[in-house]
């Protein structure tokens, strides 16, 4: 493309930095998470999502602090949406986005830190080379953050992509405190239900039709399972994903094996093997539609790989693809507690010996919790079945016990808290 008309799109996206941008519902907390890693110019800062969790979205927001809150000028900002049309004509490789950015750093960039934002990194052939080089640029400081989708490109490859010197940041769906900002509804266990039988994904939040929430995260079930699993992997045999796919979304928050699900689809004249669904399952987990939990050791403070649990990134496809489920409001309630975990930073694990079983170990930076979790208590049998097996773990780390109940029962006698979900604070 002739230089002028290059010129002419790079001034258009620096003028679109100065504009006021619909940007949407702040999410605080991965902005600020972000924020403070400006400054390590060596670690490339990569934006980590499942399909649809609004990464264009955060990406304008860092834009518009970056101006508004630290005054950076426009001209040192250089945001790369490669779903653009006249963008991806443009940049096809790395030796093209080389030039593009040289282009940029020529005709538009003022002195200071340039802010390379590139969103679906992954469209760009080769990109590391360029990127890795960026990086390492003694002349000039760059702070760089991508985007990439998982349904092209994976961690592990992007580890060896960018020589494990990046540092990520995983973007969930909403969590309930900022649905409570989006929707004014009133922190209790009202909205909370709402918001565990309704949807996580902020696109969904632009649909006001509940026939298109539901078909919109149909459709969304189809590509993630046709298109970005069944063809980037080469599978043959979808019937199998798809019956592995609706057997994790019966069995949420059930701890099995792998060997237990190829005898269940044999069961139902599924022909598999052990080896055929651990690869279904890490492809699943790859495409951040299930979440793995193992099993933890505590006498050998080790982890045991048997026996897993799975809970979904997004309660959406539960709640709008199979409509049986929609009563199983206990597993929905573990799911929540368990994103709740993840998104505090916590390593979750779950314990289990004989009948005893405690839903949560949660770990980080030397901080152990135990955590079991009950839609409800509404007598002294569940409520022994539920303390029973805290009571049993002898050492002194807090323990929880988190229920839907209208009542908060405090602390018992041995120590254990009891908290309401919507006031869940770990």
């Amino acid at each position: 493309m002739a230089e002028k008309n290059l010129l002419d799109i790079l001034q258009e996206l620096n003028y679109r930095n100065k504009k006021p941008m619909n940007i949407g519902y702040l999410r605080t907390k991965y902005l600020e998470y972000i924020q403070k890693s400006f400054g390590t110019k060596n670690l490339i800062k990569v934006l980590l999502w499942e399909r649809r969790s609004g990464k264009s979205v955060i990406m304008k927001q860092l834009i518009s602090y970056l101006i508004n809150e630290k005054n950076i000028q426009p001209e040192n900002i250089l945001y790369l949406d490669l779903e653009q049309y006249n963008l991806l004509k443009e940049i096809k490789n790395a030796d093209d986005l080389e030039r593009v950015v040289n282009f940029y750093l020529e005709n538009i960039h003022k002195e200071g830190t340039v802010y390379l934002f590139i969103d679906e990194i992954q469209l760009i052939q080769n990109w590391e080379l360029y990127v890795n080089g960026l990086r390492a640029n003694d002349n000039k400081d760059f702070e760089i953050i991508i985007s990439w989708s998982n349904s092209k490109l994976l961690s592990w490859e992007l580890a060896t992509r960018l020589s494990w010197r990046y540092i990520s940041f995983f973007i969930q769906p909403f969590s309930y405190e900022e649905y409570i900002w989006v929707t004014w509804e009133v922190k209790g266990i009202e909205s909370l239900a709402k918001y565990l039988n309704i949807w996580w994904m902020p696109e969904l939040f632009s649909l006001n039709d509940e026939w298109l929430r539901t078909n919109y995260i149909k459709q969304l079930n189809d590509t993630i399972i046709f298109k970005d699993i069944s063809s980037r992997y080469w599978i043959k045999d979808i019937s199998t994903l798809i019956s592995l796919y609706v057997f994790l979304l019966g069995n949420i928050g059930n701890l099995f094996s792998i060997n237990t699900i190829v005898k269940k689809l044999k069961s139902e004249n599924i022909e598999t093997s052990v080896p055929t669904i651990w690869r279904y399952l890490c492809y699943f987990k790859d495409a951040y539609i299930f979440h793995e939990v193992s099993r933890y050791d505590l006498i050998g403070k080790k982890v045991l790989e048997w026996e897993k649990k799975y809970y979904l990134n997004d309660l959406s496809f539960l709640n709008y693809s199979l409509s049986n489920y929609v009563d199983y409001n206990w597993k929905k309630l573990e799911n929540f507690v368990y994103n709740y975990l993840i998104w505090k930073g916590y390593d979750v694990y779950v314990w289990k010996i004989g009948d005893n079983e405690v839903d949560f170990i949660a770990e980080k930076a030397g901080k152990k919790i135990y955590i079991q979790v009950a839609y409800s208590i509404p007598d002294e049998r569940v409520a022994e079945r539920e303390y029973w097996n805290l009571i049993k773990i002898k050492d002194s780390f807090p323990k929880y016990v988190i229920t839907m109940d209208p009542m908060n029962y405090g602390v018992d006698e041995y120590g254990i808290i009891h908290q309401q979900a919507w006031n869940i604070n770990l």
